[in-house]
C-alpha cells in the first residue's frame, strides 16, 4: 500500500484510517466497503513511511489490502470555501435540470486530470458522465440535497425524462 497525504501528521500511532478498494479506470467498480485500520507503529521517513496496523496480523492480510486507498472521516478534513466540495458531499445529491425537474442522482464522482466528473444515474437506469465545471453544473445546493446540470450535458434521453 502506498502512503501519501497532504497531511503526513496523520501517520502517527493511534490514528485511525479507513481503507476502501480503489476504483479501476473511469467507470470501474464502485464499493462502499471500508476497513477500519488503527496505526500501531510508523518507521521509515516521510518519503517512505512503513506503517503497521493493529488489525493487520501478517503479510497475507496486508497483501489483501493491495490497491486500497486510505481515507479519513469527513469530520477530520479542513473546512472548504463556499464554492468547493468534497466528492462525498456530491454523491447522493438529486440532479435537477435547469427547470427544476428531478432527472436522477449523483452516484459517483470520478477524479480526472482536468476536473472531477459526476456520474449521474437516471431513474431509467441510464448513466451519464458530467464534467464538474460551472458551464455544466451552475448550481450546487448540498444543504438542500440537489444540484443543477445543464440539459445539454445530460443527453436527450435523460434531459427529456424529467
Amino acid at each position: 500500500m502506498v502512503l501519501s497525504s497532504d497531511n503526513p501528521e496523520r501517520f502517527v500511532a493511534g490514528s485511525v484510517l479507513y481503507a476502501r478498494p480503489e476504483r479501476q479506470g473511469l467507470a470501474g467498480p464502485r464499493s462502499g466497503e471500508h476497513v477500519r485500520l488503527t496505526i500501531e507503529t510508523v518507521r521509515g521517513d516521510d518519503a517512505f513511511p512503513i506503517v503497521a496496523f493493529r488489525e493487520i496480523a501478517d503479510r497475507d492480510a496486508a497483501e489483501a489490502l493491495r490497491g486500497h486507498l486510505l481515507e479519513v472521516r469527513p469530520s477530520q478534513l479542513p473546512e472548504l470555501d463556499e464554492d468547493e466540495f468534497y466528492p462525498f458531499d456530491l454523491c447522493g445529491l438529486e440532479v435537477r435540470d435547469p427547470s427544476g425537474a428531478a432527472v436522477g442522482r449523483v452516484t459517483d464522482v470520478v477524479e480526472s486530470p482536468a476536473h472531477a466528473i459526476l456520474v449521474v444515474s437516471a431513474d431509467s437506469g441510464q448513466e451519464v458522465m458530467v464534467p464538474f465545471v460551472l458551464a455544466a453544473v451552475p448550481m450546487v445546493a448540498v444543504g438542500e440535497g440537489y444540484l443543477v446540470v445543464e440539459s445539454r450535458f445530460l443527453g436527450e434521453d435523460i434531459a427529456g425524462s424529467g
